[in-house]
């Protein structure tokens, strides 16, 4: 097995892996889902494009909900080397990490895509795990790339940006809320945002600043 992702062939042989990969990831997604039950919906770089400003990202984040429906880690790992998917090192200690993490990084055929799958928890006060159960209540389809999946609403992905409170978070939630604050739930956004601990961070970015460096400036002043 190749070590790391290669990027080899250029930025249009990029391209073409990523949409490769994309295609792998949702024709297996929607297959456990139909077949076994397994809900599952996109998130983070990938939408920013739909959702906030076009950018490049080098890996595709998604949550999927395998509790619910009794599968753990190791049989979802068995899920995920029958469709041809490969850890960066061995699955073992793939499995070690996720269920000490809720996390499983792994990549996709061609072992140049890399894939951070979530593993939604359906009971934590931990904010960063509070979001999961609330955004899969309100998933949305989308078409992207030519393919019908499942992603987080607009308002959850906003709301997941100000939770991990990053420079390009922020610059993505607040691109997301200048292309549609008319039409995005403004009450469920204030509520949720109550509920996640991130009441101020929303306040503040629909007051009108636009400079990452003044928002946080301004947060740690509140």
């Amino acid at each position: 097995m190749k070590k790391g992702i290669s990027l080899k062939g250029g930025k249009k042989g990029m391209e073409n892996s990523f949409e490769k990969a994309f295609f792998q990831l949702v024709e297996f997604l929607e297959k456990i889902e139909r077949e076994f039950g397994i809900k599952y919906y996109l998130v983070g770089g990938i939408l920013a494009s739909l959702y906030s400003e076009t950018r490049t990202t080098v890996d595709i984040d998604f949550v999927a909900d395998i509790n619910s429906v009794n599968y753990n880690i190791d049989t979802y790992i068995q899920l995920l080397k029958e469709n041809d998917f490969y850890p960066f090192q061995d699955w073992e200690n793939t499995a070690i990490l996720a269920k000490s993490t809720n996390l499983l990084q792994y990549l996709d055929k061609q072992e140049r895509v890399k894939f951070d799958n979530y593993i939604l928890i359906r009971k934590s006060e931990n904010k960063y795990k509070k979001i999961g159960p609330l955004a899969l209540k309100r998933r949305v389809r989308i078409n992207f790339l030519g393919n019908e999946c499942w992603a987080t609403s607009k308002e959850d992905y906003m709301l997941s940006k100000l939770i991990f409170g990053g420079w390009q978070d922020f610059s993505d939630a607040l691109g997301c809320w200048m292309r549609f604050s008319e039409t995005l739930d403004s009450t469920y956004l204030l509520e949720t945002s109550k509920v996640l601990g991130v009441q101020k961070e929303y306040n503040l970015l629909i007051s009108g600043i636009e400079d990452p460096d003044d928002y946080f400036e301004k947060l740690d002043k509140i």
